[in-house]
């Protein structure tokens, strides 16, 4: 069973792993899609991308929908496994990042992620791992055709921007049911969690494109955990609505990640139903090991490591 944990306490040979598998699925692992003219990361790009429409738009679309959670749970874990195998690490396992929390929970560091973009090179990264200017970390594919090689940031420049704060995650949790009204868990965490995020991070996690950083992980790695803390907070509620009725959107449906007449970007299928439960894709998080510990309760994975930079 995979265990994922907070960014900031992964030890630093944890984080420089992340990275080099990062970099290698960036730059030494072919591309499924589109061979030849992109990589392995880029495909993740590229579902993303049609998943909000434009060229290779599918149906039905994750976003704005119940199908938030379960979709970008098969998201993420492919892209964990594809990591994995990049770096022969099977131990490896992405990150969350806590954005509630401010200082220590900073993943914009040069030892990380990066820092944020420079506004005299037209908000490029400069610092860390994936700067342009490393030339291992090259943008492929934007919201048009033709964009800016460098991946950028605008860390709180959109006016109104801002990190979700502690009491916003807490209201978030406390709405029930699932959905699909304004005022569910689906909808008022994917309008005030998730949203909010993506604009302060601002350059490439502002368009369809996010997935082009790789904080994009780590956000919707605690959206993931948020949605296992929602559901033992709230064990009478149904984890997912509709149940049953709605063809494309229930319990029953299968997760489209490619328009019919393209390649699938991995093998399988996934059914709502089959990805509920996060131990059902062989995952769970450091804050709950097993259904009998109630939400957020520490267990030692969270407590042995020392945070690193």
């Amino acid at each position: 069973m995979d265990i994922r944990i907070n960014h900031r306490f992964m030890t630093r040979e944890q984080k420089d792993t992340l990275v080099e598998a990062i970099l290698v699925l960036k730059n030494d692992v072919n591309s499924v899609l589109r061979p030849g003219r992109q990589n392995r990361y880029d495909d993740y790009v590229q579902v993303h991308r049609s998943a909000m429409g434009g060229p290779g738009a599918f149906m039905p679309m994750p976003h704005r929908s119940p199908l938030f959670f379960p979709w970008h749970r098969v998201f993420l874990r492919q892209f964990e496994q594809d990591l994995q195998r990049a770096v022969g690490d099977m131990t490896l396992t992405l990150p969350f990042w806590d954005w509630s929390m401010d200082g220590p929970s900073n993943p914009f560091t040069s030892s990380f992620l990066g820092g944020n973009g420079d506004s005299a090179q037209d908000q490029r990264v400069t610092s860390g791992p994936f700067a342009f200017k490393g030339e291992r970390f090259e943008i492929r594919l934007w919201d048009m055709e033709l964009g800016n090689a460098g991946l950028r940031r605008e860390l709180g420049t959109e006016p109104g921007a801002h990190l979700p704060d502690s009491e916003q995650v807490l209201m978030a949790l406390s709405k029930t049911p699932y959905g699909p009204g304004p005022d569910t868990w689906v909808n008022f965490c994917e309008g005030v969690l998730h949203d909010p995020v993506h604009r302060w991070v601002g350059g490439n996690m502002s368009l369809p494109t996010s997935p082009n950083d790789p904080v994009f992980f780590l956000h919707h790695c605690y959206l993931d955990l948020l949605w296992e803390r929602w559901k033992r907070q709230h064990p009478t509620s149904k984890p997912y609505l509709p149940v049953s009725g709605v063809p494309d959107l229930d319990l029953r449906a299968t997760l489209v990640f490619h328009a019919q007449s393209d390649i699938a970007p991995w093998p399988g299928e996934w059914t709502v139903e089959q990805v509920i439960n996060s131990e059902d894709l062989d995952y769970t998080y450091g804050l709950f090991t097993s259904k009998t510990i109630p939400p957020c309760a520490p267990v030692p994975v969270c407590q042995a490591p020392q945070p690193d930079a």
